[in-house]
């Protein structure tokens, strides 16, 4: 016994001398996804979270973390029945459709496999024309509040933009519907509950869009709503920019900020449903991401088919990194229409993104809804620190439902194109031969302007309205503005320090 136990220690020894130093290689996955392939490398194990796998995903110069589960999404061929032969054909059980009009499913591997797995064994089979798995992805709400984004007190914006000339023109219409992805919104809001529809959470395909109580950040789709669609006129709070129209929330984001990809399918295709006119994208990526094709196909069937064919506006927040985005990203999907944000000087701000896919910038909405009552951003039903390119979208998204509502009959496609270039110019852009300029995009977004456009109306010629500003920048603050009323000399300070920040950031810029 004791000569066994000395030839078992001898033996021990060398084996642990020989233990490799280094981890084996990482798994790695090429899939084809619509035109392009895409890698997926398995990353550390300690960055797995909840059941999930963490993986690398790179698709040509983007490269970002996500995280793989059992989830597939599968694009049936046209033809192909939705009966449990085909699935059993497939080997995988059928969770939910996400969009039946793309044929696209959500579903997962009998075997067990991850999401990778299954793609990988399932991307040349003849019942499929494409397979993607459902990769979770960091999200980010795109708001700054009052440490990125002056504060004041008012809706200094809707004055800035001469909201009054453009809803002498039009103020919204109760056959517009806008649709507001988020983390949810207080459905049952003073300001929002007369024209709130039944929205959607897009993580459960439940038709309840609420918040999650006392989470931080919860009353960022709150806001959003309340800038495209408060009622005015109403004797209480705030209003919208389309006080007329009727706004549905979709939760598409989750408490830990990750959420799979179905989530964002199932929402665009919500929007179809229930024919939506305008879509409001105050989100993005964490990481610069390249645009799955059933993403992008999800968006631009959102773009082109609601209202009999018309289609839908598709507005999306160009985000608050100072960085340059790319086409590859959301913001370069047919239809889309990046909005980046603007101050009460007509400055850019200083977070703002910036790249060829920015279409225009619009004042930041500062004044919103809160969650009613105690939870949310402030004791009140109102707050004064939203803020950063998460409200300057929903203002955008406002003045774009104003839009619809006054021309039905225009595309959306049409209106795009009204909505983007009926703008005033920005005086600190330097724009190309086309009149794009990579931080303001075409201009400044001005209401009035665009619904003149979209009704068809010439600009006035008695100097009674100004449409355009002076092509010098302004050497003194606005002399009426409800914000600055209450503005202290510090927040003065920072306006003008965000001014020479973009002074100098414009001359870096490419």
């Amino acid at each position: 016994m004791e000569a066994s136990l000395l030839l078992l220690v001898v033996c021990a020894a060398p084996v642990e001398v020989a233990r490799p130093s280094t981890p084996a290689p990482a798994a790695v996955w090429t899939l084809r996804d619509g035109h392009r392939d895409v890698v997926f490398q398995r990353d550390d194990v300690s960055r797995d979270r909840d059941g999930l796998i963490a993986v690398t995903v790179t698709a040509g110069n983007l490269t970002a973390p996500a995280w793989v589960g059992p989830g597939l999404l599968v694009r049936l061929r046209a033809g192909v029945a939705v009966e449990p032969e085909t699935w059993n054909a497939l080997g995988v059980t059928w969770e939910r459709v996400l969009s039946p009009r793309l044929g696209i499913h959500l579903v997962h591997d009998r075997g067990g496999s991850n999401g990778l797995d299954a793609a990988r064994r399932l991307q040349n089979h003849t019942l499929l024309g494409g397979v993607y798995p459902d990769t979770h992805l960091e999200k980010k709400l795109l708001f700054t509040g009052a440490p990125n984004d002056p504060r004041y007190g008012g809706q200094w914006y809707l004055e800035r933009m001469r909201m009054e000339d453009a809803w002498a023109l039009h103020q919204g219409s109760a056959d517009i519907t806008i649709v507001v992805n988020d983390n949810g919104c207080d459905v049952l809001h003073p300001d929002l509950v007369d024209n709130m529809d039944e929205g959607l959470n897009a993580l459960t395909g439940m038709p309840d869009p609420a918040y999650t109580p006392n989470n931080n950040g919860n009353e960022h789709g709150t806001a959003c709503a309340g800038l495209v669609a408060a009622r005015a006129d109403n004797a209480i709070g705030m209003a919208g920019v389309c006080p007329n129209c009727r706004v549905r929330c979709v939760r598409i984001l989750s408490d830990n900020g990750v959420t799979p990809l179905s989530t964002d399918v199932a929402a665009f295709n919500f929007a179809i449903d229930v024919n939506a006119a305008v879509v409001s994208n105050s989100w993005g990526f964490v990481n610069a991401q390249p645009v799955p094709a059933m993403l992008r196909d999800a968006l631009e069937l959102a773009h082109d088919a609601p209202r009999n064919g018309l289609g839908a506006l598709i507005l999306f927040a160009s985000g608050n990194d100072d960085r340059e985005v790319t086409a590859d990203e959301l913001f370069g999907v047919r239809g889309v229409i990046t909005v980046g944000a603007s101050n009460q000087f007509d400055e850019a701000t200083s977070f703002t993104n910036f790249g060829q896919p920015v279409d225009l910038v619009a004042p930041t909405g500062t004044l919103s809804a809160d969650i009613s009552g105690a939870d949310g951003s402030d004791p009140g039903d109102y707050t004064n620190n939203f803020g950063g390119t998460s409200s300057a979208c929903p203002v955008a998204a406002g003045v774009a439902a104003l839009m619809v509502s006054a021309a039905p009959a225009k595309s959306a496609a049409e209106l795009t194109e009204l909505l983007v270039h009926a703008v005033k110019r920005a005086p600190y852009a330097t724009p190309d031969a086309n009149g794009h300029d990579v931080i303001y995009g075409f201009g400044i977004l001005d209401p009035a302007r665009a619904l003149r456009s979209a009704l068809g109306l010439p600009e006035p010629t008695d100097g009674g309205m100004v449409t355009q500003p002076p092509t010098t920048p302004p050497d003194e603050p606005p002399t009426s503005c409800l914000g600055c009323a209450g503005a202290s000399g510090a927040s003065n300070v920072v306006l003008l320090g965000l001014g020479l920040t973009l002074l100098r950031r414009r001359r870096a810029a490419p």
